[in-house]
């Protein structure tokens, strides 16, 4: 009963966090559409056997499909799902007049193709600030000050107090208790210098933080943080510094594996997402103690999640955005080559080669995803 139970928790939470980020996600592109004027014939959560759909007012066909891991918007004229190519090339300028009039997407001008294409990253974004700001805004916002101080920890012998904030540590500032937390974390037996304001005035303290029993590379001072209630547009701000924040700390990543500075291991794959998301449905489902009601319980796993899905939004816009045919940045390239050419676009030879590369690099990387994710779960794999 308990793998069962076990599967369906890590089973549900990866659907649920997936089928919310990619709804965001066509749904941008679904809805820029719309407001251009192009006729749409398809939004689908999911590939394969349609499990749900439905036919609206405007003809669009929505349905869920039966392999939960992407999603697609095909217009009336698409050829495929991916948006590739046009069921039929129109070259006659009356005939395209024609078209665009009745809003076939590969008629359209380049403006607006671009748009309703970079459409679905950006709303991923939007998503995450947003998302970011409501956990904030219910949760309060990370400050690096001190709730409580465990006795006989580093903290204590130190001298840290409750209610200190820590401005800096050798130095280096220090913005909220996550900064605290990464530095103080990655210095095991390491002297520090922290600069703490009390009361009004500056106070410097040197601690050592003790290696944590269950990990000794990981670094621990045996303090509690404390969370500062802000008002809305306070929390809009915070959910975008940590979307940008995320994107950039990506993009150094992938900077840093082309530049050989990096390497590859941390690229997660869908068993990566469905073990995280399964984590994180567990610990909010069974953590705090028996004392918490499944009401509070289901609370925490609806912010947990919530969490979660920000932060997967932020890598799905990342991805979507890399100059991959096939990929929204891929199309966007097409679409300023298109541009520098005059408005003409690619022949239809070296797009169709530029799509077959493009989808033998995303195999590839799938690949080399799941293969992580195999050999994070199952180290003996290796």
């Amino acid at each position: 009963m308990d793998v069962l139970q076990n599967i369906l928790i890590y089973a549900g939470s990866f659907v649920l966090v997936l089928s919310v980020v990619v709804f965001v996600h066509e749904f941008g592109h679904f809805q820029v559409a719309r407001w251009r004027g192009v006729a749409i014939d398809t939004f689908s959560i999911g590939f394969g056997k349609t499990l749900l759909g439905w036919r609206d007012k405007q003809g669009v066909q929505w349905k869920v499909g039966a392999l939960p891991l992407g999603g697609y918007v095909k217009f009336a004229d698409d050829a495929d799902a991916m948006s590739t190519a046009p069921r039929e090339k129109i070259d006659d300028p009356a005939a395209l007049a024609e078209a665009r009039a009745k809003g076939l997407f590969h008629a359209q001008p380049l403006s607006t193709r671009a748009m309703v294409v970079a459409a679905g990253p950006v709303t991923n974004f939007i998503f995450s600030i947003i998302a970011f700001g409501l956990l904030v805004f219910i949760l309060g916002r990370d400050v690096a000050s001190v709730a409580a101080v465990q006795p006989e920890s580093p903290a204590a012998a130190a001298g840290l107090q409750q209610g200190d904030l820590i401005r800096s540590i050798d130095g280096k500032r220090i913005g909220d208790f996550q900064d605290l937390q990464r530095v103080i974390s990655q210095a095991p037996n390491q002297t520090l210098s922290l600069l703490v304001l009390r009361e009004g005035t500056e106070v410097s303290i040197q601690i050592t933080p003790r290696p944590r029993p269950d990990n000794p590379q990981i670094g621990s001072i045996g303090i509690a943080g404390e969370r500062e209630r802000v008002g809305p547009l306070t929390a809009l701000a915070v959910g975008a510094s940590d979307t940008w924040g995320i994107i950039a700390q990506t993009g150094a990543y992938i900077g840093g594996i082309f530049t050989g500075r990096e390497s590859g291991n941390q690229i997660a794959g869908p068993l990566g997402i469905i073990n995280v998301s399964g984590q994180v449905a567990t610990s909010a489902l069974t953590g705090g103690g028996d004392n918490i009601t499944w009401i509070d319980r289901l609370g925490f796993l609806a912010l947990s999640l919530l969490n979660l899905a920000a932060v997967l939004s932020v890598a799905v816009g990342i991805v979507n955005l890399l100059p991959i045919p096939i990929l929204d940045g891929g199309h966007l390239l097409f679409y300023g080559i298109e541009a520098v050419r005059g408005g003409k676009p690619l022949p239809p030879s070296a797009q169709e080669w530029a799509y077959r590369a493009g989808f033998a690099v995303m195999a590839s990387l799938f690949l080399f995803a799941t293969w992580n994710d195999i050999t994070r779960l199952f180290p003996g794999a290796q």
